[in-house]
């Protein structure tokens, strides 16, 4: 237990702390489980111990890595390959495939799954909407079943369309074989991902606003509160700025999660694969979170109405002037860029006097550790007049 607040401590402060104090319930069975486990194998061999998770941080903007540990292990996602089917349900609603209103009916198929579920009943409906909330914050294999052949007729056309988007979006090394993430049965082939994929997966999720809505709910009522969904994702709620996204788990896949927090203008994500306890992964999951938002701090580049490079004399101009921004230009840049920020001026083409106060003359360019972070435009500080003798060179 002292271990778990020590560890908290080096995440950098309160924030921290406040989690490992809320996930201590956790943790302290998880603890009395394995003490007991010693215990009973005391007088035999020790099961050895397993790898440790395999984990990837992000930044959900760009996609930069900030952080990780084997994260192209493959492994099970487990009900962490819902977020493919969400991701497939909220884009046919963006182009217009699908509303939020339709209804979604329950088929035989659908209301035999076992596992996680919402107890749907054959031909019962509800909207496409309701069977989000089920899908990501009850982790309901019912509504997933539901969802899939309401988007693609049938559980295996829908798989096929996970497929295809997980080759579009290049996750070279996922392979779906259902909507809902469960073990597979003898025989049978089940899904497999990374880390790094399940990373670049959540970008495109956390670009959905309807997605969002239901990962950042600690709980949601269904069949009108007959029956209460309480997400499993703990962050939620206890980690500032956390507002998704899923969790997976059976034997063989160890405990997953993908998670996301967002504080002011920077989203973090981070994946965790193959933690040994529930505990674990949440308290995996806030530390790279933690340390991910540690990297960067805000720098003020420019500050408004600041001259940006140097004077320019435009053909027929009176006099020469300096490109200003119009509003301060404020970034998040890594810790160790800050001391290597430039900046540059690109001007437009074909300029020429007169030219109106406050015009745009060209584009602020700023750069950190050879890559661009930033395109601001820049304008006339003032009226640049026409010489009065513009006449003598008409071919400027």
């Amino acid at each position: 237990m002292l271990g778990l607040i020590v560890r908290a401590v080096r995440w950098r402060g309160w924030v921290a702390v406040v989690l490992a104090v809320a996930l201590v319930g956790m943790a302290a069975s998880a603890e009395a489980a394995r003490a007991r486990s010693k215990r009973a194998q005391a007088s035999g061999p020790t099961a050895p111990a397993g790898p440790a998770p395999a984990w990837i941080t992000i930044n959900a903007v760009n996609g930069e890595v900030l952080g990780s540990e084997d994260p192209d292990r493959l492994g099970a996602p487990a009900s962490m390959t819902k977020m493919m089917l969400a991701l497939l349900v909220v884009e046919a609603v963006r182009d217009g495939q699908l509303k939020l209103s339709d209804p979604v009916t329950t088929s035989a198929l659908a209301s035999k799954m076992g596992g996680s579920q919402v107890y749907l009943k054959q031909g019962e409906t509800f909207s496409v909407d309701e069977m989000l909330g089920a899908l990501l914050v009850g982790s309901a294999n019912d509504a997933a079943v539901a969802l899939a052949e309401r988007l693609a007729g049938s559980v295996p056309g829908a798989v096929d369309r996970m497929n295809e988007r997980a080759r579009e979006l290049k996750l070279t090394a996922t392979k779906f074989a259902s909507v809902h993430g469960l073990p597979p049965s003898a025989g049978q082939t089940g899904d497999v991902t990374t880390p790094k994929d399940m990373a670049r997966l959540a970008q495109e999720l956390v670009k959905m606003p309807d997605v969002l809505r239901w990962t950042s709910t600690p709980e949601a009522p269904f069949r009108g509160g007959e029956f209460i969904m309480r997400n499993v994702n703990k962050l939620i709620g206890r980690f500032p700025g956390a507002d998704g996204i899923k969790t997976g788990h059976f034997h063989q896949a160890g405990y997953n999660l993908t998670a996301t927090a967002k504080r002011g203008d920077l989203r973090i994500i981070t994946v965790v694969m193959g933690a040994p306890t529930n505990a674990a992964r949440f308290l995996e999951a806030a530390r790279h979170l933690e340390d991910g938002f540690a990297k960067y701090i805000k720098v003020t580049v420019v500050k408004g109405g600041t001259p940006a490079g140097t004077a320019i004399l435009l053909p027929r101009a009176r006099a020469a002037f300096q490109p200003i921004t119009q509003g301060p230009v404020e970034l998040l840049v890594k810790r160790e860029d800050r001391d290597g920020i430039q900046t540059s001026v690109e001007l437009q083409p074909g300029l020429r006097a007169p030219l109106a106060k406050g015009q745009q003359v060209g584009t602020l360019v700023v750069r950190a550790a050879g890559r661009e972070l930033a395109r601001v435009p820049v304008v006339t500080p003032g009226e640049v007049q026409r010489s009065t003798f513009w006449w003598v060179t008409p071919w400027r």
